[in-house]
Formats: structure tokens, C-alpha cells, sequence
């Protein structure tokens, strides 16, 4: 890796910190430069701007995310193996990611307000949802799950399960949040499942 791209990733994953912890909006060209130990200029010139070093550090996570737990899934049977490395790997990342997950803060952050920056978080959770409803599909045509499942209703609960785990684990500091998760995807996946 060059030096170039070795700086740009150290910039994004300080960056992302950043954000989970106070917001997107708090990260400013200036405190990023200093807690990287570069200057303002030397920050600018990978970014150019603020919006899109934000949109960079959304890519960034994205990425990260699907490298972590997403990608990890494919390997698994197809069906709900998959599915269920999703639940484990998820539960690792909210473990270790510092400060949260920054697509959830950006998700909040973001919803209501126009613009380049909410395109990008709509269009990269819109990617994480289909990648959700392809992996419960392919369930229903391995026969793990009735043909008639709704894809959308079970992928609503699934993801619902995901944020809810989150801010348990983050804002309530709940110790059995991860118990819970686990029985309440158990649930689902009966509620779901052939008779």
C-alpha cells in the first residue's frame, strides 16, 4: 500500500470513530487533522471537502461492514446458515466497532435532511437490505422457509432485531442483550418456518 492510501485509511478509520462518537456533523476537517497529525491542507487535499470526506467515511464503514459480516455469511450453506452467520457476525462488529456503528448514527443523523449526504446513506442501507432479502429468499427456495413468506415482513423484523440489539447494547448497556437476540431471532425464524 502506498504511503498515500496508508494515510487516507488512517484518516477514515480515526474519522469513523469520530463520527460514532459524536456525529457527522461535529467532524470537521480541523479536529480529524489533529488527532491524525496532519495539517488542515494536508487533510483537504484527500477530501476536498467536508461532505465528501463524509460520504468517503460512509463508504469506508459500508465496506468495512460488509467485509465483517456480510461477506463472511456467503461462505456459510446457503439457506439460513447464512442468515444465521449474519446474527454472529453482526454481534462480533457491535462488540468492537469504537463508539457504535456509524451508519445507525448517520441513519439518525440524516433521515429528514435533503441532500448528497442522505443519498448515500439511503442507497448504501438499500444495499444492505437487499442483501437481507436475498439471503431469506434464498432460504425459501432451499425450503427452509414456506414459499409464501413475505420477504419484506421478515426482513423488517430481522433488521429490527439488528438496531434494537444496538442501542440495548450502546445506550442501556443491557449484559443480556445478546441472549435476547439470539431468542428472539429463534422466534422468528419459528414463526416463519414450515410447520
Amino acid at each position: 500500500m502506498s504511503k498515500g492510501l496508508d494515510t487516507k485509511e488512517t484518516i477514515l478509520r480515526t474519522a469513523c470513530e469520530l463520527s460514532s462518537k459524536f456525529g457527522f456533523e461535529a467532524l470537521s476537517i480541523g479536529k480529524l487533522a489533529t488527532k491524525v497529525g496532519l495539517s488542515k491542507s494536508g487533510l483537504f487535499g484527500h477530501f476536498n471537502s467536508k461532505e465528501q470526506l463524509q460520504i468517503d467515511v460512509l463508504n469506508y464503514t459500508a465496506e468495512n461492514f460488509t467485509a465483517k459480516v456480510l461477506r463472511p455469511a456467503v461462505k456459510k450453506p446457503r439457506g439460513l446458515a447464512r442468515v444465521d452467520a449474519i446474527i454472529a457476525n453482526w454481534l462480533e462488529w457491535s462488540k468492537y466497532e469504537k463508539g457504535g456503528c456509524p451508519l445507525l448514527a448517520a441513519a439518525i443523523e440524516f433521515d429528514d435532511r435533503p441532500g448528497e449526504i442522505r443519498k448515500v446513506v439511503r442507497a448504501l442501507y438499500e444495499q444492505q437490505i437487499n442483501f437481507y432479502k436475498r439471503a431469506f429468499q434464498i432460504a425459501v427456495e432451499c425450503g427452509e422457509l414456506p414459499k409464501d413468506t413475505d420477504i419484506n415482513q421478515i426482513v423488517y423484523e430481522f433488521y429490527s432485531l439488528l438496531v434494537g440489539q444496538h442501542i440495548y447494547t450502546r445506550l442501556l448497556k443491557d449484559q443480556s442483550v445478546e441472549e435476547r437476540l439470539l431468542l428472539a431471532y429463534e422466534q422468528l425464524k419459528a414463526k416463519f418456518s414450515n410447520p
